[in-house]
């Protein structure tokens, strides 16, 4: 990231502390987000939250299922599909450290962002153009998914670091992390009203294609400079910037070519191959972070990859048999796109509402308490999955619609967004000063990396199960309920169980709890404060030799475990 707001910033810092008080209310909020931002890149940033990662990546990834079984592809064949299309979230933190330390012209973001965008308009439009056939090959559609993925991630990225550095400059308050939520569930939610009308009678093509308008519209706003940025530095300056933090940038790299080589094992046909290279990646890439990262930072992040693994998916085999015909699931629910994507994602981003609000009550427990809470929360959420499939619901009178909305839209998604926000507080409150994007993107992609892993591992089991999934049938579910206890159920609470231990007992409210001495800025994070900042690196060690080994993180580390009320110190 860049020192520099950029010139749409500027003009404001000196006329900050004479500007009369903005008035109250959404006027007042937008003034405010306006005078800190500037107002192209404050509607840069609305294009990018509300319209890419809002709008377009709702449809996109509503349009996957049908899509896919338009091509008559099996339900697990369309899990590991979808591992593949999802590639591009766990090389975030790759593609940050490369755009800060390798500029595509002059600038550091605007090239990547350019790429970028033809990506998603290659991805788009051959998504859009070609017509989905049975003789069509999956893989190369997930790789086109992928694409246009990789197009969304990689502008939430890049704008993500750019509004971070304004708001340290500007000391800007957190106006603008809700002005980025809001977009976002708002344009999901204008994405799921618009599929509501029109999912079932279009094809999901013809839905992708429409999407193609926003990669010109980011390209157009890309070139003209909407993301303010200074040029690139000399390539000697860029050079001493990715030595200054090798370890960081090794991993970030070890990152992103272990998920191509997922994404390459999703396709696999042996699963003794697939889960061997599975458990080798995830093995190496611990063990490095270990070697990368302060060692709470590196445990809780190894906390937040297990359960990410633990909960494995079984999205494909369900989707399947909620909306699978006669054929295929006698006496089934046989739900329609329309309610099954679109209705369900409305009531879904309610219920994400709702499960963010509830976490706002859980800030004065500690983190442990929290990780064990919402899995519980998360484990009883997928007993619906159970209540519909053993049909139970329609012996105590319950129709599937309203289990359905009920249980799976609604209760899931309270509970995945309860399980979201410990783990990114947590990193967010780890994350060394002056490393923050750099770390936070690696972080990040750990998670989607072991979500991916879940899944992959979930489709294998379903296929060990011989669990057979096609819309118009034969099909075979017999074993789907014992796979959702084990999956679901067994693994998560065991997995929380027996490796809380490895979170923070500190609680979530706590600051100085974690303020722990800082790094210097690294490659891909903008310059703090001296002050703030003593010179060490993010594994704690002192850069200077001369520096007092007394009080040396090396000497001293923090478990943040605690000893009654507080919270005491513990020696290596």
């Amino acid at each position: 990231l860049k020192r520099s707001a950029g010139h749409d910033v500027g003009p404001y810092l000196a006329m900050k502390e004479e500007a009369p008080a903005s008035p109250r209310g959404l006027l007042g909020f937008v003034q405010t987000l306006e005078s800190s931002f500037g107002r192209r890149f404050l509607l840069f940033m609305c294009m990018n939250y509300f319209g890419l990662k809002g709008i377009a990546f709702a449809v996109l990834q509503a349009s996957m299922l049908p899509y896919f079984q338009k091509m008559d592809v099996k339900g697990v064949e369309f899990q590991l599909a979808s591992v593949v299309a999802m590639i591009p979230w766990s090389m975030k933190g790759f593609i940050g450290v490369l755009s800060d330390i390798v500029p595509i012209g002059r600038f550091h973001k605007r090239g990547y962002l350019l790429v970028s965008s033809l990506l998603g308009l290659v991805g788009i439009g051959m998504l859009g153009f070609f017509e989905q056939g049975r003789s069509g090959d999956p893989w190369f559609a997930a790789v086109l998914f992928a694409m246009a993925f990789a197009f969304i991630a990689t502008f939430d990225l890049l704008c993500e670091g750019k509004y971070s550095e304004v708001m340290r400059e500007q000391q800007a308050g957190s106006e603008v992390l809700t002005f980025v939520w809001a977009s976002v569930q708002l344009g999901a939610l204008l994405a799921s009203l618009l599929l509501m009308a029109v999912i079932d009678d279009v094809l999901p093509r013809h839905l992708i294609f429409c999407m193609l308008p926003f990669t010109m519209l980011a390209a157009w706003r890309t070139a003209a400079g909407d993301l303010p940025e200074e040029p690139a530095r000399s390539w000697k300056s860029l050079r001493a910037k990715a030595f200054s933090e090798p370890h960081l940038f090794q991993l970030a790299m070890f990152m992103a070519l272990g998920s191509l080589v997922l994404a390459a094992v999703a396709t696999f046909q042996t699963p003794k191959l697939r889960f061997f290279l599975v458990v080798s990646i995830s093995s190496c890439l611990i063990l490095f972070s270990f070697r990368t990262l302060p060692r709470v930072l590196a445990r809780s992040n190894l906390y937040m990859f297990l359960i990410s693994i633990a909960y494995m998916d079984l999205s494909g085999p369900l989707a399947y048999w909620y909306t699978g015909t006669e054929n295929c699931v006698e006496n089934g629910p046989h739900f329609s796109y329309h309610y099954y994507i679109a209705v369900s994602s409305v009531v879904g981003s309610l219920g994400a509402m709702l499960g963010a609000v509830l976490f706002q009550s859980m800030q004065d427990w500690s983190f442990r308490s929290a990780f064990i809470v919402t899995t519980i929360v998360e484990v009883l959420a997928s007993l619906f999955d159970l209540f519909i499939l053993t049909r139970w619901n329609l012996k105590v009178g319950i129709p599937d619609a309203w289990a359905y909305l009920f249980g799976d839209a609604a209760c899931q998604s309270i509970a995945a967004q309860m399980i979201i926000m410990p783990q990114a507080l947590l990193t967010a409150r780890l994350c060394p000063r002056g490393a923050e994007a750099t770390v936070f993107a690696i972080l990040a992609g750990f998670q989607n990396f072991g979500a991916n892993i879940g899944s992959i591992l979930g489709a294998q089991l379903a296929d060990h199960y011989h669990i057979v999934t096609k819309r118009y049938g034969p099909c075979d579910f017999e074993y789907l309920n014992t796979l959702i206890i084990l999956c679901h159920i067994v693994i998560p609470l065991l997995c929380c169980v027996a490796f809380t231990w490895l979170v923070p007992v500190a609680k979530m409210s706590d600051d100085s709890a974690f303020a722990q001495d800082s790094p210097p800025p690294s490659f891909a994070s903008p310059q703090p404060s001296p002050l703030l900042s003593p010179e060490t690196t993010p594994r704690g060690e002192r850069s200077s030799p001369g520096d007092d080994e007394e009080n040396s993180p090396d000497q001293e580390y923090y478990l943040l475990q605690e000893d009654g009320p507080h919270l005491r110190q513990n020696s290596r």
